[in-house]
């Protein structure tokens, strides 16, 4: 058995390379339990942060994810239905649904994503 435990003050923003930001979108993200965190399991989970007027494009992946917001408000649209976020709100992202998070609020929204994987690299964005 192997135990996590980590603080998200003490972690760096990842964000996708210069080139893709126009097709990927310009949100950051702080990986908390997974591969690149050296806790080997059977999950990865980590927190992903939108300032005001920034998104995460449209895309897809095979792997069901969650999310649940943190902080801010903001809108996930999943399948073309628009999702209002705010502190407290949970939603389920089947696999291979295309969906996109917006933040066009003052605050930064801040959601926390999990995967059934162990491995956040071999989650396949489709953009």
């Amino acid at each position: 058995m192997q135990i996590a435990s980590k603080h998200l003050d003490d972690l760096e923003w990842t964000s996708w390379p210069p080139e893709q930001v126009a097709t990927r979108g310009t949100a950051q993200w702080k990986e908390l339990l997974g591969s690149a965190s050296g806790c080997h399991n059977d999950m990865t989970m980590g927190v992903v942060r939108l300032r005001t007027g920034e998104s995460l494009e449209p895309h897809r992946h095979s792997q069901p994810e969650t999310y649940f917001t943190l902080s801010g408000h903001g809108t996930v649209t999943i399948e073309g239905v628009v999702h209002a976020m705010e502190p407290g709100r949970m939603l389920f992202i089947p696999g291979n649904a295309c969906h996109q998070i917006n933040n066009v609020h003052g605050e930064d929204l801040m959601i926390l994503y999990t995967f059934a994987i162990n491995d956040f690299s071999k989650v396949q964005y489709h953009f």
